[in-house]
């Protein structure tokens, strides 16, 4: 399977989300609004990454928090295993598929 992807999982209280899966241990299991918000976070940082430090969302649908250090090579995302990185192509690709999941 390759990383990152996007995938529609169901939620018994509410319904419909989007799996943001990175590796096969980190995923962020995010509503269709909370998957759009970050969709337009990527697509700003990947547009110009020199106005923003950091992407910072907490999902109702997850335990943890999405926190992203924004660096020229992409984004180092704060995960329990240490930093995991996203190039900017994968901040692109994330971006489209959270738009249209």
């Amino acid at each position: 399977m390759s990383y990152p992807l996007v995938k529609r999982v169901p939620h018994r209280m509410l319904g419909d989300m989007l799996r943001m899966m990175l590796s096969e241990q980190v995923y962020y299991d995010l509503t269709l609004e909370e998957g759009r918000t970050l969709s337009r976070a990527f697509t700003a940082i990947a547009h110009d990454w020199r106005r923003n430090d950091v992407i910072y969302l907490s999902p109702i649908g997850c335990d943890g928090d999405f926190s992203a250090a924004v660096t020229q090579d992409g984004v180092d995302v704060e995960t329990s295993g240490g930093p995991h990185h996203l190039s900017w192509d994968d901040v692109t690709e994330l971006a489209e598929r959270l738009a249209v999941e």
